[in-house]
C-alpha cells in the first residue's frame, strides 16, 4: 500500500537509545509514523561472538604452549611481575622456519592450483575459438593448441568468453566442495575420537562401547554426534562428486573437440598434444579411486605428461587447506615460545633454567595474583586464526548489567579433540574482578577488527532481498528502497562502503505497520537485532553479523 507523505505539520522527535550517543528519531504524519536515524562518520569493531566460563585466576600453573630448549629465564621465585611482561623464551630459530617452510608450501600449492586451472582454461578456450571459427568461416585454420587461444589482437570472442566464464564456475565448484568436505572429515574424525572417550567402559575398552542398555547420556550424545559428522561428510563428498562429474565432462569435450579439429587439418598436428595434455583425463584416473590424475592419458600430440584433470583440482585444493593448517599451528608455535605473565603478581615458583628442555604442557612456573578473573572459551579451526594476543574482548557474565573489558593472554596450540568439533582454548584475563561464582558462564565479544572514521548506520536498518543488502531511505516523507554495500559488521552498528551519504535519513522501522501475523512476513533484520514488521518485504538476515557484498 502506498504511503502518503509527510505534510509540512509532521512531528519529529529525538530520543537517544542505548549508549554511544545514537540519535534515532520518530517521525509521523497523517498515515506514516517511522522510527530513523541518520547516517553519521565514526568508528566500527567487527566482533567474534563467543560464550565460555568465569574462573579465579588467583593462582595459575603456567606452561609455555609449545616444546624447545629455553634460552632465557627472566624471572626467579619471590618475583613481582606486570601483566605482560616476558617470563621466560624458548630457542624459536626451528618454529621461525617451520613458519617459512610452511608459507612457502602454501604458495607453492596456490602456484599448483592456480597452474592446473589456466591450463584447464587454456583447453576449454581452444576448443570454443575452434568451433567459432569453424561456424563462421570454413577457410579458418588458427591453432587450437595455442596457450592462451582467446585473442587475435581484435575484439574477444564470445563464444570463448562465455566457455571460460562457465569453466571458472565449475572450477570454483570443485575447490569450494573440496574445502568443504575436508573440514567435514576433520570434524568427523574429532566426533570419533570424542566418542570414544565418552562411551569408555570401567575396563578402559573405547573401541568396544558398554552395551546399549548401560550407555551414558554422554556416550549416547557423542554417537549421535558421530553419526551427525558421517552423514555430514556423505553429502559434502557427493557435492564434491557432482562438481568433479561436471567439471570432467567440460574438459572432454573441450579435448574431443580440439582433437577433431587436429585431425581435420584445422589445427597444427604439433600443437594438439599439448593441448589435450593440459586438461588430462579424468576417465583414465577414476579407476584409482584416489582423484590422482594419469598423465599423457589423451591420445595424439607430444606425448607430454601432466595432464590437469578435474581432480587434480581437488587434489591441489586439499594440499591447500593442509599447507593453511600447518601454517596457522606454526604461526601459532611461535608466538607460545615467548613466556609472558598473564597478569600482574608474584613469582610463586620457577622449575626451569637456560637449556632445559620443555614439554608444550609442561608446568613451569606458578604465578599468583591478587584476585584475579580469567575468561576461557574455545574458538574453531576457521576462527582460530582472527584470534590473537592482546586482542581486547568484553565479557558479561550471567546476570551481570555491564560487560568486563579483557585481553586475549593464551591461545592453546593443540586442538582439543574431546568434543565433536575441532576446537582451540582460549584464556582471556579481565581488567576488573568479577563478582561471580567460580564456572559462572559468560557471553564474549572478541574486538577481532576495527574501521575508523566511516560512514555507519545501525544494524538494525539494514534488510535482505537475495544476496543483496537493503537500505530504507526516507526522502520527502517516503521509504526508498536503497541497495548498500556492507563493510565490517559490529554489534549494533555496520560500516556502509557504498549507497549513502552522510547525513541521510534511513528507516528503522515503520511504527504503523501491523504486528506479525499468520499472514504478514516479518523482516528479520541485520545483524540478528529486533524484528519489525514491513509487509510483503524480504526475508532478512537472521542469526550472528555477517558480512553481505553488494551482488
Amino acid at each position: 500500500m502506498r504511503r502518503q507523505a509527510l505534510t509540512a505539520g509532521a512531528l519529529a522527535g529525538v530520543v537517544l537509545i542505548g549508549g554511544g550517543g545514537v540519535a534515532y528519531a520518530q517521525m509521523q504524519g497523517p498515515s506514516g509514523s517511522y522510527r530513523t536515524a541518520i547516517v553519521t562518520t565514526g568508528d566500527v569493531d567487527k566482533t567474534m561472538n563467543l560464550s565460555g566460563t568465569v574462573t579465579s585466576s588467583s593462582r595459575r600453573d603456567l606452561s609455555f604452549g609449545t616444546s624447545g630448549k629455553v634460552t632465557k629465564v627472566s624471572v626467579a621465585a619471590g618475583d613481582t611481575v606486570n601483566a605482560g611482561e616476558v617470563l621466560a623464551k624458548l630457542d624459536a630459530t626451528d618454529l621461525k622456519n617451520a613458519v617459512t617452510k610452511a608459507t612457502a608450501t602454501l604458495a607453492s600449492a596456490r602456484a599448483k592450483l592456480e597452474s592446473d586451472e589456466s591450463s584447464q582454461s587454456s583447453t576449454v578456450a581452444s576448443a570454443a575459438k575452434t568451433s567459432s571459427s569453424s561456424s563462421t568461416s570454413s577457410s579458418s585454420s588458427k591453432s587450437s593448441g595455442s596457450s592462451g587461444g582467446s585473442s587475435t589482437g581484435s575484439k574477444p570472442d564470445p563464444a570463448v568468453t562465455a566457455a571460460l566464464a562457465e569453466v571458472k564456475k565449475q572450477q570454483l565448484a570443485v575447490t569450494t566442495a573440496q574445502t568443504d568436505a575436508t573440514a567435514a572429515i576433520t570434524a568427523a574424525k574429532a566426533a570419533l575420537a570424542a566418542q570414544k572417550t565418552a562411551c569408555a567402559d570401567t575396563s578402559g575398552d573405547t573401541d568396544d562401547p558398554t552395551p546399549e542398555a548401560a550407555l551414558s547420556p554422554a556416550c549416547t550424545t557423542a554417537l549421535d554426534a558421530v553419526q551427525t559428522a558421517q552423514d555430514t561428510v556423505a553429502a559434502k563428498q557427493d557435492t564434491l562428486q557432482t562438481a568433479l562429474e561436471t567439471l570432467s565432462k567440460t574438459l572432454d569435450t573441450a579435448i574431443a573437440a580440439v582433437q577433431k579439429a587436429s585431425s581435420t587439418g584445422g589445427t597444427t598436428g604439433g600443437s594438439t598434444g599439448s593441448t589435450g595434455s593440459s586438461a588430462g583425463s579424468t576417465s583414465s584416473s577414476s579407476s584409482s579411486g584416489s582423484g590422482s590424475a594419469s598423465t599423457g592419458s589423451t591420445g595424439g600430440g607430444s606425448g607430454s605428461s601432466g595432464g590437469s584433470s578435474a581432480s587434480s583440482l581437488a587434489e591441489d585444493q586439499a594440499a591447500i587447506d593442509t599447507a593453511k593448517a600447518q601454517l596457522t599451528e606454526a604461526r601459532l608455535a611461535v608466538d607460545s615460545a615467548t613466556l609472558t605473565a598473564p597478569y600482574a603478581g608474584r613469582v610463586l615458583s620457577v622449575s626451569i633454567a637456560k637449556g632445559d628442555d620443555v614439554g608444550s604442557t609442561d608446568a613451569v612456573m606458578v604465578l599468583v595474583g591478587d584476585g584475579g578473573t580469567t575468561a576461557t572459551t574455545t574458538v574453531t579451526a576457521d576462527q582460530v586464526a582472527s584470534i590473537k594476543k592482546g586482542q581486547t574482548a568484553e565479557v558479561t557474565p550471567a546476570g551481570a548489567d555491564k560487560p568486563v573489558t579483557g585481553t586475549v593472554t593464551s591461545i592453546g596450540l593443540l586442538p582439543d579433540s574431546s568434543s565433536s568439533t575441532v576446537t582451540y582454548p582460549v584464556t582471556i584475563d579481565l581488567a576488573d574482578g568479577v563478582t561471580a561464582p567460580e564456572g559462572t558462564t559468560a557471553s564474549i565479544a572478541v574486538i577481532t577488527g576495527t574501521a575508523k572514521n566511516v560512514l555507519t548506520i545501525p544494524s538494525s536498518a539494514l534488510t535482505k532481498l537475495g544476496t543483496r543488502a537493503i537500505v530504507q531511505v526516507l526522502k520527502n516523507g517516503a521509504e526508498v528502497p536503497t541497495v548498500v554495500t556492507i563493510g565490517v559488521v559490529g554489534s549494533t552498528r555496520t560500516s556502509i562502503t557504498d549507497g549513502l551519504t552522510k547525513g541521510q535519513t534511513v528507516v528503522i522501522a515503520d511504527l504503523n505497520a501491523s504486528l506479525p501475523s499468520g499472514g504478514t512476513t516479518t523482516n528479520n533484520r541485520f545483524g540478528g537485532g529486533a524484528n519489525f514488521v514491513r509487509p510483503g518485504g524480504a526475508g532478512g538476515f537472521g542469526g550472528g553479523p555477517q558480512v553481505v557484498r553488494n551482488g
